[in-house]
């Protein structure tokens, strides 16, 4: 806590830290001024930096703190803990403009402002303005956004480290020595919940594509790996089925499986947990998430993607529950999640058999798992002042880079290149070192320590496969060519893109810069691969129906014979199977299929859902 959202009234905060209940505490407030309601319940949420809410909650967590220390580790059984949800009031993934914008936490941003400028006069210096004070100072608004990118970047900077420092701030009240844990919402356009009378918030059309932009600019993980660990959420619809609401129904043919791009996207943000997997929450989300098959093919997508761990929600019994507590979830379903492996009595339900599979599977094999790494065979670089200023960039010829950084994500994940994703400011040159090829989209400013670093990055042997022009100022909007003038000189190690972020374009850059898909799939699959020193690890995911696939793994054939969205995980060894774990039966099909494995000398067949090892425990 002390927001724990759990569909609850006020996210499980009490009525007296309400606004809607208590005209002392101070609404958190929107960019228009109009106050941010919580959509369970449409109470007013408050300002995180108002006096008596401060007060409130390091009370709680300091009780908090007393209940706990007995149970944990190594005296007890508590071994992590999560603050907070979603960052603040599970803002994760909405937009720069949802919140920040009440007087408690713009005098915040103004004492931000005066840390890092330290007087006005230097401030006026870097923008062209005139102000008197910092305390003048207007945050952006979208009916005003300012003229000049880097108030922009500003405020994009004062939504990540509110985000971090109100963490830092309960993790210390809270007092525990114990890894901290976060749930960071998806890498997507933010998903509406089956919530009844609820209003969304509206993104106004132009700005809609710029959802990768905020939230790379608001949750600047890599920079605060000392803090917490990152843990990623689920809820951005059917990855089987690239479905992204709530309510549309699946198409014969997938196409461009986006929801699952995004997906395994997230999880390849940084490696941590998957901290929500949605395990029977039909009635809030799609309805396809009653099938077993839909939380499976997830927890594998998540897991492919570097996750290492997953949650299962166990069904608890709310019906009892009164208005004053939930007003809304209750009265979809008496138990929650609805369709739960297992309820609240203990009886097993749908899932159970799917869940239990999945978890004999990676009891046996989850240490071999961890001791692989998915594979990185290039890096995508990330500035995140670029971010914050994109999120409030429409997509017109004047402003090309707001959505560029989510096209390049998926575009990127839709080659089957193994990669990972960067901070440059939270990496040294011999970090970066570690992944050899680099892709970057460039802005027009960076710090003039960050242009050096790309510099010695590429003197030393790295290759950059760079879109776009390179920056000319620093971080000030001072002129800056450092790395471009390096750049213009550079007889090799950089690459410069041209084409769209199509796959086969993308494809054909990375193979100049030495980049090759160790995994190649056909189209309507895609599969991942973790890389031990003797062992390894493919996942696969089939999106079309029945098919006889073949995919590489290091030039070595597998073949598959699927049915409609099968997935699966094989571990390998040399030219053997050592074991697996397939879930081929597709509860909304109706289809039982016979999934077949060939790899090396050895094939195996699976009624449906199955797993097995080839070696003893």
């Amino acid at each position: 806590g002390p927001f724990v959202h759990s569909e609850l009234n006020i996210g499980g905060l009490p009525d007296m830290a309400s606004p809607s209940f208590n005209a002392g505490i101070e609404p958190c407030r929107m960019h228009d001024g109009s106050p941010l309601h919580w959509d369970y319940d449409h109470s007013v949420l408050p300002s995180p930096f108002d006096p008596a809410f401060d007060a409130a909650a390091k009370e709680w967590l300091m009780a908090v703190r007393d209940c706990l220390s007995p149970h944990a580790y190594p005296a007890g059984n508590i071994i992590a803990v999560q603050i907070n949800d979603e960052t603040i009031y599970c803002t994760s993934n909405e937009p720069p403009w949802t919140l920040g914008f009440e007087a408690p936490a713009v005098r915040e941003f103004h004492r931000m402002l005066e840390e890092k400028y330290g007087d006005i006069e230097s401030y006026n210096k870097a923008h062209g303005t005139t102000y008197r004070a910092f305390c003048f100072v207007p945050p952006p608004t979208l009916e005003a956004p300012p003229k000049e990118p880097l108030a922009l970047a500003d405020f994009g900077e004062f939504q990540w480290r509110m985000r971090r420092d109100l963490y830092c701030r309960y993790a210390s009240w809270l007092g525990l020595d114990l890894p901290l844990l976060t749930n960071f919402a998806a890498i997507t356009p933010p998903i509406i919940a089956n919530v009844p009378h609820n209003a969304p918030k509206a993104i106004p059309p132009q700005l809609a594509a710029a959802y990768a932009d905020w939230w790379f600019a608001q949750n600047r993980v890599d920079q605060d790996r000392h803090l917490y660990h990152y843990g990623m959420i689920s809820w951005l619809g059917v990855a089987a089925y690239n479905i992204a609401d709530t309510h549309s129904e699946p198409l014969p043919e997938v196409g461009r499986n986006e929801v699952f791009l995004r997906y395994l996207a997230t999880a390849r943000r940084r490696r941590g947990i998957n901290m929500e997997e949605n395990w029977g929450f039909s009635q809030l989300y799609h309805p396809l998430s009653r099938h077993p098959l839909v939380p499976v093919f997830q927890t594998l997508v998540s897991i492919a993607g570097g996750c290492t761990g997953y949650v299962v929600f166990t069904g608890v019994n709310h019906a009892y529950f009164g208005d004053d507590l939930d007003r809304v979830t209750r009265r979809k379903h008496p138990t929650y999640p609805d369709a739960a492996p297992i309820g609240p009595e203990g009886e097993t339900g749908p899932m159970y058999e799917a869940m239990a599979l999945i978890g004999q599977y990676f009891a046996r094999e989850g240490k071999a798992l961890l001791s692989a790494e998915p594979v990185r065979e290039c890096r995508l670089l990330v500035y995140p002042p670029w971010a914050a200023v994109a999120s409030w960039a429409p997509r017109d010829p004047s402003w090309p880079k707001g959505g560029d950084l989510a096209d390049l994500l998926l575009g990127l994940t839709a080659t089957g290149v193994g990669y990972d994703i960067a901070e440059i400011p939270a990496f040294s040159v011999e970090e970066l070192l570690e992944v050899p090829v680099a892709v970057i989209r460039f802005g027009f400013f960076m710090a003039e320590a960050e242009q050096r670093k790309l510099a010695e990055f590429v003197s030393r042997g790295g290759k950059l496969l760079a879109i776009g022009e390179p920056p000319v100022m620093d971080d000030l909007m001072r002129p800056c060519t450092v790395l471009s003038d390096f750049l213009a000189t550079a007889r090799k190690g950089v690459l410069w893109h041209h084409g769209g972020f199509e796959t086969e374009a993308l494809l054909a850059s990375l193979a100049q810069v030495g980049v090759s898909p160790s995994v190649r799939f056909p189209a309507g699959t895609y599969a991942v691969l973790h890389q031990g020193q003797r062992d390894a690890f493919v996942f696969f995911f089939e999106f079309g129906s029945t098919h006889h696939r073949v995919i590489y793994v290091n030039g070595r054939p597998i073949e598959l014979w699927t049915g409609p969205k099968t997935c699966a995980v094989l571990h390998l060894r040399e030219d053997r199977l050592v074991s697996y774990c397939v879930k081929g039966v597709n509860e909304h099909e109706g289809v039982v299929p016979e999934v077949r494995i060939r790899y090396g000398s050895d094939e195996v067949v699976v009624n449906g859902d199955g797993c097995a090892f080839s070696e003893p425990t």
